[in-house]
């Protein structure tokens, strides 16, 4: 492909992630609040209720334009609106310049599949994200949705989603045609059960260890059950080895945030790990061989020398 029309299709990308941002900032206001169906009804100005024009609703532009106030009532509002269409925008252009500019090994027709399925999961990781920052819950419209479409996706998609079939002996017995695709669907349901499991598993230790921390926050365990079924969906998608590489990436970027905000405010405080596990999940969709490299050459340093 010439080199303008793919800078073109990136460009594509990213407005198109603008406007499914503009989306997400629907979806995140309304899906907690269950105050409005996401699919109808026109946006309103929270304070004064003043229907929001399409001129006044253009992703960033509008924003920009308006200094950051509604047009009816000059209330503030907040940057993150135009912040989030713009994170949305550069991560679908950065999913599309992959695809573009990755040397030419599989068929367009994989690499468009690709694309369209790392939308979707950045579309669903941005919205569940805020929605954990601001709610503490991980909403199951979600989750329970992308748990079955994942599987869908690893039966449907398996060299898209986890490259080539190995040689498995299990494999053998199988028709060939069909070898594929229920190696991508175990892929798939390894992945949403050790996904959900693990977290599941870390929930009830964490809360017998830390029972008494637990009670003075309030909480009826230490991990609420939206992160299990939260990282259940990622794994459908990344299968096994991925939603490990995900979980371990989100532990450390959690850790090092504890140890930040602690030696700030001297205190560790309530964290929601749905934002946590966001950046795992993204880590491993986008820099996935940097994080295997990362995690081999920290083996290394526990090999014995020869």
């Amino acid at each position: 492909m010439d080199e303008v029309p793919r800078q073109v299709l990136v460009v594509f990308a990213g407005l198109f992630g603008l406007l499914v941002g503009s989306f997400l900032n629907v979806c995140i206001f309304r899906l907690p609040r269950r105050c409005m169906s996401i699919a109808g009804g026109r946006s309103k100005c929270p304070r004064c209720r003043r229907t929001i024009a399409w001129y006044d609703n253009i992703p960033v532009l509008s924003w920009i334009a308006l200094g950051g106030k509604c047009r009816g009532c000059r209330a503030a509002i907040s940057p993150r609106y135009a912040l989030i269409e713009l994170a949305t925008g550069g991560l679908f252009a950065y999913a599309a310049a992959v695809q573009l500019y990755r040397p030419a090994l599989e068929e367009p027709v994989q690499r468009a599949t690709l694309f369209a399925i790392q939308c979707y999961l950045v579309g669903a990781i941005v919205a569940s994200t805020f929605i954990d920052i601001d709610f503490e819950i991980l909403p199951d419209e979600i989750n329970l949705t992308g748990i079955p479409l994942g599987l869908l996706a690893g039966a449907a998609f398996p060299e898209v989603l986890f490259g080539e079939m190995p040689l498995l002996g299990w494999l053998e017995r199988v028709p060939e045609g069909v070898r594929p695709h229920l190696y991508g669907a175990a892929q798939s349901v390894a992945g949403a059960m050790i996904g959900g499991g693990l977290l599941w598993a870390v929930s009830i230790l964490g809360t017998a260890v830390f029972r008494k921390r637990v009670r003075e926050l309030k909480m009826d365990s230490a991990m609420g059950f939206g992160d299990v079924k939260y990282l259940a969906f990622l794994g459908a998608f990344l299968g096994w080895q991925g939603i490990l590489l995900a979980f371990l990436v989100s532990v450390l970027s959690g850790a090092l945030y504890g140890l930040g905000k602690f030696a700030f405010t001297r205190s560790f405080g309530k964290v929601p790990f749905g934002p946590f596990l966001s950046v795992g999940a993204l880590s491993v969709m986008f820099a996935r061989p940097l994080i295997v490299r990362g995690v081999e050459a920290y083996l290394e340093l526990f090999r014995p020398a020869a």
